[in-house]
């Protein structure tokens, strides 16, 4: 193991001990219900004009490593956040994006846990389309794709003009595709737009299951020599 990939796990370690400690027992937005509700009081009572300044000054920071896809370096930032300002106005933005960075480090568990309280919390955030479709992947990427479906029905059902609604439909199309329901992975995958980063792989899954369908319904015949 060479020393770059040494340095990448201990900080993914070191991640993962800073998530486990906001999700289970650190101070701020994500303690226990009751807890939460009683810090999160207490900070609207505290919290000023400075105060916000500075959580938006950290969050617009946190927001650069993400772009730029420092995504160890956004998820501290986002959890330093969640930790000392709980009050801040944008809360349930850095529980989506924080879920994104850890979706893209592969800490799957910890990144459910953010969209899972990102849309249980903050019912009525802008970002809970979001939320639904990084728990959508997420199950996704776990194999459990009856859960990714319908957490897909749920999305279509509420959010149908969501920003993410190609990637919804994609990771539906290709639910389908695992469970070899063929006509459903054509008509999900067909909804995909043609500016969309998932559209050329849409099209080739949506040709690949015309053939496993023509496939499952073409008689066997026996070679004749």
């Amino acid at each position: 193991m060479n020393s770059a990939h040494l340095i990448w796990q201990t900080g993914l370690r070191r991640l993962s001990v800073l998530v486990a400690m906001v999700v289970i027992g650190g101070a701020g937005l994500l303690a226990g219900p009751a807890a939460a509700q009683e810090k999160l009081a207490a900070g609207n009572r505290t919290v000023d004009r400075n105060m916000e300044k500075v959580a938006s000054r950290i969050y617009r920071e946190a927001l650069k490593f993400y772009y730029d896809r420092a995504y160890w370096k956004a998820a501290r930032e986002f959890i330093i956040l969640l930790d000392y300002y709980p009050a801040f106005s944008q809360a349930d933005g850095v529980l989506a994006n924080l879920g994104e960075c850890l979706y893209s480090m592969d800490m799957f568990k910890s990144s459910h846990k953010m969209f899972r309280f990102l849309v249980t919390k903050f019912p009525k955030s802008e970002y809970v389309a979001q939320g639904l479709h990084g728990l959508q992947r997420i199950q996704y990427q776990a194999e459990n794709f009856p859960e990714s479906v319908k957490v897909y029905e749920a999305i279509l059902a509420n959010y149908p003009h969501t920003e993410v609604i190609d990637g919804v439909h994609y990771f539906a199309g290709m639910a389908y595709f695992h469970e070899h329901d063929y006509d459903n992975t054509i008509a999900v995958l067909s909804k995909v737009g043609s500016r969309s980063e998932f559209y050329d792989f849409s099209l080739y899954t949506i040709g690949l299951s015309h053939l496993k369908k023509k496939a499952s319904t073409t008689p066997w015949r026996p070679c004749v020599s």
